[in-house]
C-alpha cells in the first residue's frame, strides 16, 4: 500500500514537473511504440438484469346484477298537421248558347244548329239542341230533283238523386227528300211524284246505378220508345226495355244483361209484329297483366207465328305484354240485329216501304276475332283486329224491279261467312293536334248473290286537326271507297222475253274535304267548308249520283 502511495506521489510530481515547462513554452514528447493490446482483468463480475413484466391488471370480480322490471310512464304530445289544399286547375268558364249558321254553293245550302246547355250543377242538367240543312238544287244529270231538308231537334237531360241517376231524351225529326234516280230513262219527274217524308218521334227514359262498395248490385234500366211514318203511310212503332245488373263475388264481376224488344208495323197492304228476348249472364275476371270476360246470350225471336231460338257465345281474353304498348287479345262473339223499317231507311233512305213486308233480322253467329292493341305513347294508341265467322239474313240493297220507275230499293237476304280486317291509329295531344286514321276491309263468301250488293270491300278515313294558338283551326278529312256492285237485269238472248241477273260496277270514290275557321274574338268566329274538292261523281247507291264539289261558308257565336 505504501508503495502505490510512492508511485502515485512521484507521477503526481513529474505531471506537475510537466506543466510548469509548458507553460514556459518547452516542449516535451513522448512516443510510444506498441500495439494496443485490450485486456479484461480478470475476477471481473457482471451484474446481469433481465427485464422482468410485472402483470399489473385486476381480476374483474363476477358482479349479478338484479334489474327489477318497471313500467316507464312516457308522454309524446302529437301536434296536428294541418290538410294539404289541392289546388287544381281553374275550371273554363262555360256559357249558355252556341249558335252556327252558313249558306252553300252551288248547290244553295242552307245550314243552322244550335245549343242551348245549363252550366255547372251538382244536381242534374239540361240541353236543346236543334239543327237545319237543306238544299235546293239538283245534282246534274238525274231526271228528278234532288233537293232535301233535314230538320232535327232534341231536349235531354239527367238527374243526380244520392247514388242514383236518372236521364231521358225526346226526339223529333223531319226528312224530305226525292226518289230522283232511275235507271230505264232520264225523263222529268214532278216532285210530287218522286217525294218522300220521314217523321220521327223518340222518347227515352233510364237509371243508374253509382254504388262504390262492391258489396252492392249497380244496376241500369232504361224504357225507350219511338214511332216513325213516311210519305206513304207506312208506320211503325217501337218499345225496347233493357236492364243490367252486376256485382262482384271476391275479385270476379258476375252480370247479368236483359232485353225486350217489341216491333209493330203497319203498311197500306199489311201490318206485321215481331218481338225479341234476350237474356245474357256474364263474368269477368282479371289479374295485373290479363283481363277475361265469359258468356252466354239467349235469343228468342217471335213472330209471323215463327219462333227462333239462338245461343250465342261472348268471350275475351287479353294480356298485357308491355307496358300497355302491346296488349293482344282474342274472343268470340254473336248477336242478333233487328232490320226494321227505321234503320233500313237511316242507311238507304231512297228504300221502298214495301221492304217491311218480309223483313229479317240479322244473326252474327260464332263471330271469331283477334288482334292487337296497345299506346305507342302518350299520345298515339293503335288497333288492329281480324274477324271471321258466319253470318244468316245479311241484308243488302237491290234496284226495285216492281216498281215501274226503278228508282227505290228494296232488300235481298242471304247467309254466309264473313271476314273483316280492321286497323286504325290515333294520335293527340291535348287539343291543339289530333289525327285518326281508319281502314276496313269486309269481304262476304255468301251462298246465293253473286256479289254483296251496294258494299265496298275497303273503306279508308282520315281525320285530322290543328289549332294555331287558339286562333286559326284546320280540318281535313279524306274518305275513300274501293268499287262496289248493283244487281242489274238485262235481256237473255237464249230465252227471249226473260232476263239474267247480272252485277253492274260503280266506281270508287276518294272524297276530300277541307274545313277553315278563324276566330275573331272568343266569343264571333266565322267558317268555311270546301267539300269533295276533287270535284268527284259517284254513285253511292246505283243511279243516285252525289254533289259534287260544293262550299259552305258562315259564322259562330257563342254567349
Amino acid at each position: 500500500m505504501k508503495y502505490t502511495l510512492l508511485v502515485f506521489a512521484v507521477f503526481i510530481s513529474i505531471s506537475a514537473f510537466a506543466q510548469s515547462h509548458a507553460d514556459q513554452g518547452d516542449e516535451i514528447k513522448t512516443i510510444v511504440i506498441s500495439e494496443f493490446q485490450p485486456e479484461i482483468t480478470k475476477n471481473i463480475h457482471k451484474i446481469i438484469e433481465s427485464p422482468s413484466i410485472r402483470d399489473t391488471a385486476v381480476p374483474a370480480p363476477d358482479i349479478n346484477y338484479n334489474l327489477p322490471a318497471r313500467k316507464l310512464d312516457t308522454y309524446f304530445p302529437v301536434e296536428p298537421i294541418k290538410p294539404a289544399k289541392m289546388v287544381g286547375e281553374p275550371l273554363n268558364k262555360l256559357y249558355h248558347a252556341y249558335l252556327k249558321g252558313g249558306f252553300g254553293l252551288p248547290y244553295m245550302s242552307l245550314y243552322g244548329e244550335g245549343w242551348y246547355n245549363s252550366l255547372r250543377s251538382k244536381d242534374g242538367s239540361y240541353s236543346i239542341h236543334a239543327r237545319h240543312f237543306s238544299s235546293s238544287a239538283s245534282v246534274g244529270g238525274t231526271p228528278g230533283f234532288s233537293g232535301f231538308s233535314d230538320d232535327d231537334i232534341n231536349l235531354s237531360g239527367k238527374k243526380f238523386i244520392g247514388k242514383h241517376t236518372v236521364d231521358g231524351a225526346l226526339d223529333y225529326s223531319h226528312n224530305s227528300l226525292f226518289f230522283y234516280g232511275d235507271d230505264i230513262g232520264s225523263y222529268p219527274h214532278s216532285k210530287d211524284s218522286i217525294r218522300q217524308n220521314f217523321n220521327y218521334v223518340g222518347a227515352n227514359v233510364g237509371l243508374l246505378s253509382h254504388y262504390t262498395d262492391s258489396f252492392k248490385i249497380n244496376h241500369s234500366v232504361r224504357l225507350s220508345y219511338y214511332y216513325l211514318e213516311d210519305h206513304y203511310k207506312t208506320s211503325e212503332n217501337n218499345i225496347r226495355l233493357s236492364g243490367s245488373m252486376s256485382r262482384y263475388l271476391h275479385t270476379e264481376l258476375l252480370g247479368l244483361d236483359i232485353l225486350a224488344d217489341y216491333y209493330n208495323n203497319h203498311s197500306l197492304k199489311d201490318t206485321s209484329n215481331s218481338t225479341l228476348l234476350q237474356i245474357h249472364p256474364h263474368i269477368s275476371a282479371s289479374g295485373d297483366k290479363w283481363q277475361l270476360r265469359a258468356g252466354l246470350s239467349s235469343w228468342t225471336e217471335f213472330g209471323k207465328g215463327q219462333t227462333f231460338f239462338s245461343f250465342l257465345p261472348d268471350a275475351e281474353a287479353s294480356y298485357d305484354v308491355f307496358k300497355h304498348i302491346i296488349t293482344p287479345y282474342a274472343g268470340i262473339a254473336g248477336d242478333v240485329v233487328r232490320n226494321s223499317y227505321k234503320r233500313l231507311s237511316d242507311e238507304n233512305p231512297f228504300v221502298s216501304p214495301a221492304v217491311t213486308a218480309d223483313m229479317k233480322n240479322t244473326r252474327y253467329k260464332f263471330m271469331l276475332y283477334g288482334g292487337l292493341r296497345g299506346s305507342l305513347s302518350s299520345y298515339t294508341s293503335y288497333d288492329a283486329q281480324v274477324t271471321y265467322g258466319k253470318v244468316e239474313n245479311a241484308a243488302f240493297f237491290v234496284n226495285d224491279t216492281t216498281d215501274p220507275q226503278r228508282n227505290k230499293f228494296t232488300v235481298v237476304y242471304d247467309d254466309g261467312t264473313l271476314l273483316k280486317i280492321h286497323g286504325e291509329v290515333g294520335y293527340q295531344q291535348t287539343e291543339k293536334f289530333r289525327f285518326l286514321v281508319k281502314g276496313d276491309y269486309v269481304k262476304y263468301f255468301l251462298d246465293q248473290q253473286i256479289q254483296a250488293w251496294h258494299t265496298p270491300t275497303t273503306r279508308i278515313t282520315l281525320s285530322s286537326y290543328y289549332n294555331l294558338k287558339q286562333k286559326i283551326s284546320v280540318r281535313a278529312d279524306l274518305f275513300a271507297l274501293n268499287e262496289q256492285y248493283a244487281l242489274t237485269y238485262v235481256p237473255n238472248p237464249a230465252k227471249p222475253g226473260t232476263k239474267l241477273a247480272k252485277s253492274k260496277e260503280l266506281g270508287g270514290l276518294v272524297d276530300v274535304n277541307l274545313g277553315l275557321e278563324y276566330r275573331y274574338t272568343k266569343f264571333l268566329s266565322a267558317f268555311l267548308n270546301f267539300n269533295n274538292i276533287g270535284a268527284v261523281r259517284y254513285d253511292r247507291w246505283n243511279d243516285y249520283p252525289t254533289q259534287r264539289f260544293n262550299l259552305l261558308a258562315g259564322v259562330s257565336l257563342i254567349f
